[in-house]
């Protein structure tokens, strides 16, 4: 992996490890709450969709600070920044466990939100600049790979630490500890040189102008609709699997948390390493073969949350959701690369940046309280199925944006 003449491969090898296992956090932190709904909704006397709005409140954070800091990113030292995020997450999930009342817990998820806007949007373009277009998208893999490991540590330490300690504040307080020290190691990172620096382009370009220019590229707002079409179901999956498993599937507490653990293991494991793979051969045929991996998965996803949420069956619906969760994981490090590849290197973290608020505006601000009101009256096994359908638009944009990708790389990457 020596591709940069400033960076040793053994150093380009500690600086994605250390990014990755932010990443990691990233994703713990935020889904340690959906692994104590019956816990959370008991402590504080709430309903199910008031429960879907604490996922609201961090989206709020999340989506509102993305593109001030994808702002501050192109102005700014990236590691610094990011660092700071960390640490702001990290508090504000110790600061959980501590919450009192309702407006304290909902106070301290937007905070989270704050946090992690920075990790999708700093984080890639660090991966991106570290690492030359051979080996990018492999280690984008790597670094994405944090979502299902995070998310499965996040439900593990969840059910676990609650099981055995006695108290749910203590899961908040395990997650969020070890952010404080990964805030530190990200500091003292070396910043890599940006992609596109001296080249003529606008580097230092990065006010509102900047961003109605990206709205511009087909691709990249494809991409970014498939995003939000696809986590119209995934949140409600990441949300409230714990409850389901439980109530419906006849799961104790630590089963579910277990199963939707090693669902999210195996299918992050596995999904991954095919996009990272599949992806970089791919490339060397098409500039959308980013867009037709996650097309292909997106597709392939919507039978087997069909079936997997039908089925009664431990036998039957935890491989199917398996499988489902094998592709919506295939499908993140591949919408992700093909986003870095469509826009130029000087505004990636912008690009970032408008993706996760359009995304999150149009995905998952509205969806986890609008399934749990839902949910209530018809059930979460059929408010699951019914949900499951915007996998058919998600898929859709893909393949659009498969059209689009030369034409766009051509046009706002290499200015022909």
């Amino acid at each position: 992996m020596v591709e940069s003449p400033r960076f040793s491969s053994r150093y380009l090898a500690y600086a994605l490890a250390v990014v990755f296992f932010a990443n990691f956090l990233n994703y713990a932190d935020r889904q340690v709450v959906s692994a104590l709904e019956l816990e959370i909704k008991s402590a504080f006397d709430m309903n199910k969709t008031e429960f879907g709005m604490l996922w609201s409140a961090f989206t709020l954070g999340y989506m509102v600070f993305a593109p001030l800091i994808g702002f501050w990113a192109g102005r700014y030292r990236r590691t610094l920044l990011f660092a700071a995020c960390v640490f702001i997450w990290s508090l504000a999930t110790i600061g959980s466990g501590m919450a009192t009342g309702k407006t304290a817990l909902f106070l301290s998820r937007f905070l989270i939100g704050v946090g992690e806007a920075g990790c999708l949007v700093i984080g890639p373009t660090l991966v991106a600049d570290y690492f030359s277009d051979r080996f990018r998208g492999r280690a984008l893999a790597l670094f994405f790979l944090g979502m299902p490991l995070g998310g499965t540590a996040g439900y593990l330490i969840g059910g676990l630490v609650t099981h055995y300690t006695g108290g749910w504040q203590n899961a908040f307080y395990v997650a969020g500890a070890p952010g404080l020290l990964v805030a530190v190691l990200i500091a003292l990172l070396a910043e890599p040189p940006r992609a596109g620096s001296g080249t003529g382009s606008q580097e230092h370009d990065h006010g509102v102008r900047s961003y109605l220019a990206l709205l511009r590229n087909k691709t990249l707002m494809l991409i970014i609709l498939a995003q939000a079409f696809a986590v119209m179901i995934l949140v409600p999956i990441l949300h409230y699997s714990i409850e389901f498993f439980q109530q419906e599937r006849g799961m104790t507490k630590v089963e579910a948390s277990l199963a939707l653990g090693v669902i999210g293991l195996v299918g992050g494991l596995i999904g991954s390493g095919l996009a990272g793979l599949l992806g970089d051969r791919l490339a060397r045929r098409t500039r959308g073969a980013y867009a037709l991996l996650a097309g292909v998965a997106y597709a392939l996803a919507l039978p087997a949350f069909f079936i997997g949420f039908s089925a009664d069956t431990r036998a039957v619906f935890l491989p199917a959701l398996g499988v489902g969760a094998t592709c919506l994981f295939l499908c993140m490090p591949a919408v992700n690369t093909q986003i870095a590849n469509v826009v130029p290197g000087s505004q990636r973290a912008m690009a970032y940046a408008l993706a996760v608020f359009i995304l999150h505006f149009l995905g998952d601000m509205a969806a986890p309280p609008l399934f749990g009101k839902v949910a209530d009256i018809y059930g979460s096994q059929q408010t699951f199925l019914v949900t499951s359908s915007t996998l058919i638009l998600a898929a859709t944009c893909c393949f659009l944006a498969v059209r689009t990708a030369d034409k766009d790389i051509k046009k706002f990457v290499e200015g022909q």
